[in-house]
């Protein structure tokens, strides 16, 4: 999941209309602030500031949250404490999770790889969501050319419902893929078999 970062100490958010469009959520005002301060050395960001209690409806490719995820239609990186941290966040609905501790760089890639519907676990708790590695075990049936596809198209961040409309099934014939993937991979989530897939190998996120 890591991939070459860059890093500029310009500190003037961008304005052009390519920048990705990012709301730093909190419901404390010094870490939207800070947040804030720190995403503004990227100029590649077009940074918003909002209270979690007040959100309705958000103009943006991504948010960052420290603390409540909004129950907003936007991809979320939440910054977290620990591995429960992460897990919570993730059953919630986050596309991403990262410590509140993380360098200024990764919160910067991570954000571009939630806008674009991939999937974000830090490092420091990759091990604790996951039940398996890629050194473990092999699986004892592959997946089948089936269940590949709805696997990527469950990595892109589509629900059950959505995968069913795009392949032209039912949602009972989606249910019933879904579970034989989180059989194969040994995944108790929906999200830990797309990272675990990706782990493997399988498919790349």
């Amino acid at each position: 999941m890591r991939a070459p970062f860059a890093f500029t100490s310009n500190a003037v958010a961008s304005q052009a209309s390519d920048a990705l469009r990012v709301v730093v959520v909190s419901s404390a005002p010094l870490v939207r602030s800070g947040l804030r301060t720190i995403l503004g050395a990227f100029d590649d960001l077009d940074l918003t500031e909002a209270d979690p209690t007040r959100l309705r409806v958000l103009n943006a490719d991504v948010m960052i949250c420290d603390g409540v995820l909004p129950d907003v239609d936007v991809p979320a990186l939440v910054l977290v404490v620990d591995a429960a941290g992460a897990a919570d966040a993730l059953a919630s609905g986050a596309r991403g999770v990262l410590a509140r501790t993380a360098a200024p760089r990764r919160m910067h890639a991570a954000l571009h790889a939630v806008a674009e519907a991939e999937i974000v676990i830090d490092d420091a708790f990759a091990d604790h969501l996951l039940r398996h590695t890629r050194a473990e075990v092999e699986m004892i049936e592959p997946l089948t050319a089936r269940e590949r596809e709805v696997l990527r198209l469950l990595a892109s961040g589509l629900t059950n419902k959505e995968i069913a409309q795009r392949l032209g099934v039912t949602d009972h014939t989606i249910k019933f893929h879904v579970n034989g993937i989180l059989g194969k991979l040994g995944a108790a989530t929906r999200t830990e078999a797309v990272v675990e897939a990706a782990r493997r190998g399988i498919i790349a996120v």
